[in-house]
């Protein structure tokens, strides 16, 4: 495997520096947006486990089954200590409620992995945006003294 070629941003031109800002302006908003959507399934998690602390603190085993995101219908918990859990691509294991609990504080915590590593990237991306930032001003300054 090659290793990357490193580029003297201070040679190129103010053209090319815009361009490669761009490019790193769409990079920092796809990384986002992989962030936000690790985040958004972090919190579907946690509201699993939360449904189930409920279900299990609950008194009673009537409960609203949801058929879609508004529509629910009145339903009865044949078990509160026996779940179906998703563990991908549709396929769903019976768990208890300690175990299904574990299965989504692992799922969790590697999403907490997964976010940190995006973090650490968006903070590179945007040093790197941050010094083209300088140098293109640096180059605009010249060109403008150099018209004077």
């Amino acid at each position: 495997m090659s290793q990357p070629q490193k580029i003297d941003l201070n040679a190129l031109p103010p053209q090319q520096l815009v361009e490669f800002r761009k490019n790193i302006d769409q990079e920092i908003a796809h990384f986002q947006q992989s962030l936000q959507a690790l985040q958004t399934a972090q919190t579907k998690l946690k509201d699993c486990i939360i449904s189930i602390n409920n279900l299990e603190k609950s008194k009673s085993n009537d409960m609203f089954v949801p058929l879609t995101s508004s529509l629910y219908i009145p339903g009865k918990a044949v078990s509160k200590s026996d779940y179906l859990v998703d563990i991908g691509t549709g396929y769903f294991v019976e768990k208890k409620a300690d175990e299904a609990k574990k299965v989504y504080d692992k799922k969790i915590k590697k999403l907490d992995e997964d976010g940190k590593k995006l973090r650490d990237i968006l903070v590179q991306k945007n040093e790197i945006l941050n010094g083209i930032n300088l140098i293109l001003r640096r180059k605009v300054i010249e060109m403008e003294k150099q018209e004077q």
